[in-house]
């Protein structure tokens, strides 16, 4: 018998997870996915054909650099990373599915994955008859098909549940199935007008595997088309004798290959449209993987990809960086640095990156054909938060029992490292700040939105983590509800009041918007944010919100340091920040709050700001392993030491309240220790955007400045503009925080009863 938490987590994969297609009919058909079941080739195995080989002779995806970006060893599949169908898992909450072959314990719950490397749509006897080799594996699609019907009486004998309504509550994923039909006969030699005589027998075999599986009672499909093959390495590199006119001179790619593909697609959406109408009940969608694709060719900068992004990045030789029989998983040959930069991974497959971008395209946008429809549960908010938020808010306390909640709305309080938007409404219009000039936003934005950094900032990412939308400024907004979340953090904000700190002889130019300051902002407008509510009373509303407490108390010693205090004078604020944290804490507490994740503070000593302040030809002074300054960094852990003594003293005071430390002092400091592993440049102390001296930073000439320019790729670089860190360290950090090591207490999903629920599902979007 199901246990109630079981019950409890179906409910929110019922609402999450139905994958909503319009078909020909008045009335959208919804499905709570249970379960994934997959048909096809390389593009979704997982596995299948590592186990099928001879342990002598394994195959190229047996070894690294396959499997480095995302699961470290190489797991079987024919990338970097994860595949669509590992995304498609994520999104719907469900686990990764594995592999048919090998498998000792195969179950609907699991999912089913018979896509095997090199498989073909059509049978292996019959393209042997047409002259065509198919070495790698006759398990064709009509082979993982019988094999589907012949366990499934033993499936279905292992549940209470009957096979038609299993196969029903599945997503199908029906390939991709047919490239490799093409790509033999392409690679020895065939001609196109031969190869054009397969479509139609192979579109004949897919719509016959989806007329069984409806049979059997299979009610939604995604099927996907072929790929722009002629922006692939391999095929760039068989016709690399192709003339100049022959490529299209603003991808590179090769035009009388994609129309191949695109004829391929325009028989595989007919098909498809004629199915529709035969079973009106079932969703049939089109997985549009070719235009999908090809904008990341047409448009690289926009997706984050590098210019002209052809060439594979495993493997070696010639233009595309791809030799036949010298390809990648080989000994000797070498991969490039930064995978997430290339489309193209081995030649014939594509990156993590690629494949993340895809299944967004396919999940969220406008690559599937009918589009994902989430209106028939209610509203796509409410459906998504649904999930994710219980998924994504369990939080272990200092307490004999772990206390889930699913968090409704983000509450922040902070400073330029939490700040959306605020000091940009704040600041004189003939005086903007900074952030209100490119290249500020240019990576996720486009434009600059006041944030300090190229991107997204940590309280971004929870917020998708969390399926709640960004959180706006409370400054120069309009309609302020808790719903949409509420965001007092300001740029240059300190923990201490103003009036504290010039009594200290400590100027605070920027803003006079401190902790308290913002805190009684919120006293001020809670009433009115209640009487918007008519369901909630001020202290729920505040009980379900994840609350922000900062980073906030580096401005603090920013000035002071900036100012010329020594050490000594900077460490007495230490006691008197971390009090003024507390103290808000305990306000919050009181007015009904419940859950807080109260980050430390930087390693300030590898900040390129610092390091040209007290830059000095004395080498004891720096870490020799990561160049940062060892003293500065020492203070950082003073203030960490000194807030984790006191949110511990708290937790004890009260036991009902998660009080979570988030440790952005080893969560960013790693970055410096081993910059390769996270995808950073060799001592990544400079500043992405700057200008000047060891670490690319001046003061007086900063980010935002005029003739001030940005470095090429910030992905690759830790520190954004020298005060500030790029969008790549705020998604990390934040990864460490919901998924990894960098929370006290840590995340605790065992409450919802599923070991087996993943929590990557958050960074897909």
């Amino acid at each position: 018998m199901a246990s109630p938490l079981k019950k409890l987590i179906s409910t929110f994969l019922f609402l999450l997870s139905s994958t909503v297609i319009m078909v020909a009919s008045s009335e959208p058909l919804c499905h709570p996915y249970k379960s994934i079941i997959s048909f096809g080739d390389s593009i979704a195995d997982t596995g299948n054909y590592l186990r099928l080989s001879d342990v002598n002779h394994l195959p190229q995806a047996a070894f690294l650099p396959y499997g480095e970006t995302f699961f470290h060893p190489p797991s079987g599949r024919y990338s970097d990373g994860r595949l669509i169908i590992d995304f498609i898992a994520e999104f719907l909450g469900l686990p990764y599915v594995p592999p048919y072959f090998g498998s000792q314990n195969v179950s609907f719950e699991q999912g089913i994955n018979f896509a095997v490397y090199g498989a073909t749509a059509l049978d292996r006897a019959f393209l042997m008859e047409k002259g065509i080799k198919s070495d790698f594996t006759n398990v064709s699609l009509n082979v993982q098909l019988n094999t589907f019907k012949q366990i499934l009486p033993n499936l279905c004998a292992s549940t209470s549940r009957d096979c038609r309504e299993m196969l029903g509550d599945s997503l199908i994923l029906m390939g991709e199935i047919g490239g490799n039909d093409y790509n033999y006969p392409f690679f020895e030699g065939k001609s196109i007008n031969e190869i054009k005589e397969l479509v139609p027998l192979i579109i004949k075999t897919i719509s016959s595997a989806i007329v069984d599986l409806v049979d059997l009672g299979g009610k939604t499909f995604l099927v996907p088309g072929n790929f722009p093959i002629g922006c692939s390495a391999s095929y760039l590199t068989l016709f690399h004798n192709a003339k100049e006119e022959e490529h299209d001179p603003f991808t590179g790619c090769i035009p009388w290959l994609n129309e191949f593909g695109e004829y391929h697609n325009d028989q595989l959406k007919t098909e498809l449209k004629r199915l529709q109408k035969l079973y009106p009940h079932v969703n049939i969608i089109y997985a549009d993987y070719y235009n999908s694709i090809h904008t990341f060719f047409q448009e690289p900068a926009k997706y984050g990809f590098k210019n002209r992004p052809l060439a594979a990045c495993c493997g070696v030789g010639g233009k595309y960086n791809f030799t036949v029989n010298e390809e990648c998983g080989y000994r000797g040959v070498n991969y490039c640095q930064n995978p997430s930069e290339y489309v193209n991974w081995d030649g014939y497959h594509l990156t993590e990156a690629a494949y993340r971008k895809i299944a967004h395209g396919l999940l969220n946008g406008p690559y599937a054909a009918p589009a994902f429809d989430w209106s028939c549960p209610g509203s796509a908010s409410k459906l998504i938060s649904s999930f994710l938020l219980i998924f994504s808010s369990t939080i272990t306390v200092d307490s004999s029992e772990p206390s889930c909640r699913s968090y409704k709305s983000i509450i922040s309080f902070g400073d330029s490292g939490a700040d959306t938007g605020n000091y940009l409404h704040l600041s004189d219009v003939n005086h903007p700040p900074q952030a209100a000039f490119p290249p500020y936003g240019e990576t996720f934005f486009h434009a600059p939105t006041g944030r300090n950094s190229d991107g997204r900032l940590i309280i971004d990412f929870i917020a998708e983590f969390l399926g709640l939308p960004y959180v706006p400024p409370y400054f120069g907004s309009k309609n302020v509800s808790v719903k949409q979340g509420i965001n007092f953090a300001v740029y240059g904000a300190t923990a201490l009041d103003c009036a504290l700190l010039i009594e200290k002889g400590i100027g605070s130019d920027f803003t006079n918007v401190s902790l308290s300051v913002q805190l009684s902002i919120f006293k001020q407008i809670s009433p009115s944010l209640c009487a918007s509510s008519s369901s909630h009373d001020c202290k729920e509303m505040l009980g379900d919100s994840l609350i922000l407490m900062g980073d906030i108390g580096a401005n603090d010693y920013d000035y002071m340091f900036f100012q010329g205090k020594s050490i000594n004078e900077v460490e007495e604020l230490v006691p008197l920040v971390i009090k003024a944290i507390s103290s808000a804490i305990v306000d919050l507490i009181n007015l009904g709050g419940k859950t807080f994740l109260v980050p430390g503070t930087f390693p300030y000593g590898c900040f390129p700001a610092y390091l040209t302040l007290f830059q000095t030809a004395k080498e004891e002074e720096y870490d020799p392993l990561t160049g940062c300054l060892s003293w500065l960094n020492e203070l950082g852990k003073n203030h960490d030491e000194h807030l984790k003594t006191e949110l511990k003293r708290l937790r004890k005071l009260y036991p009902h309240v998660n009080i979570i430390y988030a440790d952005y002092y080893n969560s960013m400091y790693r970055f410096f220790q081993e910059p390769a592993k996270y995808g950073f440049k060799e001592r990544p102390l400079g500043a992405c955007c700057g200008v000047g001296g060891q670490y690319n930073f001046t003061i007086g000439e900063e980010c935002g400045y005029q003739g001030v320019g940005s470095c090429e790729n910030p992905s690759e670089y830790v520190n954004w503009d020298g005060y500030h860190l790029t969008e790549a360290t705020h998604q990390k950090m934040a990864h460490g925080l919901l998924n990894g090591p960098y929370a006290t207490p840590a995340f605790d999903w065992s409450c919802l009863g599923s070991a087996s629920v993943d929590t990557e599902s958050s960074f897909t979007s």
